[in-house]
């Protein structure tokens, strides 16, 4: 019986500095010795930021701006797999697993399976924290792993949610996906 890959989220919050090596490390590692064992579901990094900009000056809905942040996360999945060559994009659901079988390691792009999905809240509740728990509970991946910047405090979901280290959707979807939710700081081994 074939196991179902980890969905690991890589914040992008790694993406703010390319000299501190974190999205390096994480990247190398599941493109290399990890290969084929995980699904890289990326953050929307300095993209997303750009649509709240953008938002908060011209005002338009949240609708937009969550099928716009759902763009963001393609764009930094696309940088992802153009920086590091044997990550694949992958925007069907259906082949994941089949690029993880042989060995290498998806970059799912959401954009395409959630644009007018009603499966989640379309708006900034839902981050790509929400976002990866609906995707493991999709391919049948017991566990995400949410790979984070930011300092990590004990807590459980909700208290990690009312402090704004995960979105405040996520434990909501876990709770209701039996998804397990582990974070890991990028700073620590993978």
């Amino acid at each position: 019986m074939t196991r179902a890959p980890l969905v690991i989220k890589l914040g992008g919050s790694l993406l703010s500095d390319p000299r501190d090596g974190r999205l390096q490390r994480w990247c190398e590692r599941l493109a290399g010795d990890a290969a084929g064992s995980a699904v890289i579901v990326p953050g929307g990094g300095p993209y997303a930021d750009a649509v709240r900009d953008a938002q908060t000056h011209w005002r338009f809905s949240d609708d937009v701006a969550h099928r716009m942040a759902l763009r963001a996360m393609d764009q930094c999945g696309l940088m992802l797999c153009d920086l590091f060559p044997a990550l694949v994009a992958c925007e069907d659901i259906d082949a994941l697993a089949g690029h993880c079988t042989a060995g290498r390691t998806p970059v799912w792009l959401p954009s395409r399976q959630l644009d007018f999905s009603t499966d989640i809240p379309r708006d900034w509740t839902v981050t790509s924290d929400s976002i990866a728990v609906w995707l493991a509970a999709r391919i049948g991946s017991p566990s995400v792993l949410l790979v984070k910047s930011c300092a990590l405090p004990e807590g459980d979901l909700p208290a990690l949610a009312a402090q704004g280290i995960i979105d405040p959707h996520l434990p909501q979807i876990a709770a209701r996906t039996n998804i397990e939710v582990r974070l890991a700081h990028a700073d620590s081994p993978f």
